[in-house]
């Protein structure tokens, strides 16, 4: 565990350039997920609870990507994996929840971004990444909002459910 560390051996603990835009879609799958399971049609007292912490999550993986882009170094490796573990848990127990308004595909997407970012974050206090570079930036995004976009879409088709499986239909008032 003192590799996770990064600050005993003297080495700046610098994961590749694709770990902080995958812990944005990480961020965004999670706060996604928080939000249905608040707002879900027969959200009880448990799932919303379980979708504030997944919003926290988050909310907190967006933070940790941008300060590690900004710092050009990974920071608090051993929180960040903690922090991706806890939402990864999150996401599972919101599908056994009650009214299982967790979409299945977006929890699945949510965990694979989470074990590959914590590889990359565990990566790269091993055996630090070169510098970023733009391209690998603009791969990985590209690579993230395939998979971001799609779980983000079945996040609110979950929400929309009704106890029988049909979709409550999104009641517009345009003209009134």
């Amino acid at each position: 565990m003192s590799e996770l560390r990064g600050d005993t051996t003297g080495r700046v603990s610098r994961a590749p350039s694709w770990v902080p835009v995958g812990a944005w879609g990480f961020g965004l799958v999670a706060v996604g997920l928080g939000a249905a399971a608040m707002v879900a049609v027969q959200a009880d007292p448990l799932s919303q609870g379980l979708g504030v912490a997944s919003a926290a999550v988050g909310l907190g993986a967006l933070g940790w990507g941008a300060t590690s882009l900004h710092l050009s170094r990974t920071p608090t490796p051993r929180t960040a994996v903690a922090g991706l573990f806890v939402g990864m848990g999150v996401a599972v127990a919101l599908l056994a929840t009650a009214p299982g308004r967790a979409s299945i595909l977006a929890v699945v997407l949510l965990l694979a971004l989470g074990v590959a970012v914590a590889c990359g974050i565990v990566r790269g206090t091993r055996h630090p990444s070169p510098r970023s570079s733009l391209w690998g930036l603009v791969a990985a995004a590209a690579l993230v909002t395939v998979v971001v976009v799609p779980a983000l879409g079945v996040c609110q088709g979950a929400a929309l459910l009704d106890a029988d499986g049909t979709v409550l239909p999104v009641v517009t008032h345009d003209g009134h």
